[in-house]
């Protein structure tokens, strides 16, 4: 699925899952909590690069929009406000360190990912 793609950036930080963040472990947040722990390929259209990441964080904005992660419907962030009543910048997807530069990611734009 092609979503907009936002950087993580909280190096030092925990992720829902525990993990401290650092710029080595190529990692995604997805909004659905049952996603942690699987694995995903992730594609940058604009220059065909591709990677893979292992889901370590559950976001953006959402936590339970189980729909978009795994039956195939638009993020629920698209819509512009979160399941708590925020605004958001319609991401579905956050990448960490690692996986923004493996993609030469240059600004919040789409990335293409699939689980594998």
């Amino acid at each position: 699925m092609r979503v907009k793609a936002t950087r993580e950036g909280l190096v030092g930080g925990k992720t829902a899952s525990g993990y401290v963040v650092d710029t080595v472990v190529p990692f995604v947040a997805l909004p659905s909590w049952k996603a942690v722990g699987r694995f995903i390929r992730l594609t940058n259209p604009v220059n065909g690069l591709k990677t893979y990441a292992v889901v370590l964080d559950v976001g953006p904005w959402n936590e339970n929009d189980h729909d978009y992660v795994f039956m195939g419907t638009r993020p629920a962030a698209e819509g512009g406000r979160d399941e708590r009543g925020r605004e958001t910048n319609g991401a579905g997807i956050d990448l960490s360190e690692k996986v923004w530069h493996a993609l030469c990611m240059k600004d919040n734009t789409e990335v293409e990912w699939e689980f594998i």
